[in-house]
Order: structure tokens, then sequence, then C-alpha cells
């Protein structure tokens, strides 16, 4: 089981009651999608391990990328792929549309993880399965996603 969420902008109150449910509902690994927004939203996403991308407003990307190495967070930079023995993700903030349309043009990836809007998305491309947890903070609504990507169950919960 994933856990996923995007756009913290900093909040690390808000990534803590994500990271809380993840870890009753048996979340073996965090996918924050970006906008991690400072160091202590990592600090809270280390409770239960996982990873992360840039979004367009991380702007100490250096300082992101090396403080997560002191935390075994794994930085994917602006954008990653994570295998699953059943699935392949691809992950990206999404803010950069072009990138966007080239990954579901090129159709390699069973989902594709993203973050940037204000409202959730679950959407079909193809093969590819578009999915954005909404945002943590700054939307009309702070909501999280949880995801086995074996079965493609997803549950959305609202924060």
């Amino acid at each position: 089981m994933l856990g996923v969420i995007s756009n913290s902008h900093g909040r690390a109150d808000a990534a803590s009651a994500a990271v809380d449910l993840f870890a009753a509902s048996g979340v073996q690994s965090i996918i924050h999608c970006g906008d991690v927004g400072g160091r202590h939203v990592l600090d809270v996403i280390a409770r239960v391990g996982g990873l992360f991308v840039w979004g367009d407003r991380d702007h100490d990307r250096t300082g992101l990328m090396r403080y997560s190495y002191n935390l075994n967070l794994k930085c994917l930079g602006i954008m990653g792929e994570i295998e699953t023995p059943e699935k392949r993700i691809v992950i990206t903030h999404g803010d950069d549309k072009k990138l966007l349309h080239q990954l579901l043009k090129e159709q390699q990836y069973d989902y594709l993880l993203c973050g940037h809007a204000l409202a959730a998305e679950d959407h079909i491309v193809g093969r590819t399965r578009v999915l954005n947890p909404g945002p943590l903070f700054g939307g009309p609504a702070s909501s999280a996603l949880l995801l086995d990507p074996a079965t493609g169950e997803i549950r959305l919960v609202a924060l």
C-alpha cells in the first residue's frame, strides 16, 4: 500500500495528519508529489519513509535533496519512476504540461502520480491511470490518497 500526498507547502501539521492516517492504514511508503515546502515536512514523512519530487514552489531544492539523504528519503528530482512487482509508476509534480503530455503519449506506465492541481483526479488515458491526491494545503479541501498498485484500489481521504 502506498500513501500519496502533494502540495504540503511547508505545512508539517497537514503532512502529519496524512502520515498518521497512512501509518494506521498499513502504508509501506509515502510518495509526495511536490511542493514539499520545507525540511520539517520531510521530518514528518520520514516517520513512515518514502520519496518525493520537487514542485514549482520548492525553491530550496538542493537543501531538500541533501536533507532527505539524512532521513533515508529518496529525492527523485523533477520526475522519477518506481516499479512494484505488478506495476510501473511515474511521479512528477504536474506543473510541466509538456512533460505530462509526453508521459501519457508514450504509454510506458501503469500509473502517473502527480499533484499541482487544486482538486483530486482519477482518470485513465490509454493504459495509464492518472492519480492526483489533491492538495494537503492551499486548496478548497485537504486530501490524501491510499493506493494499492496491485489491485488498483484507491481511497481518497479528506483530512
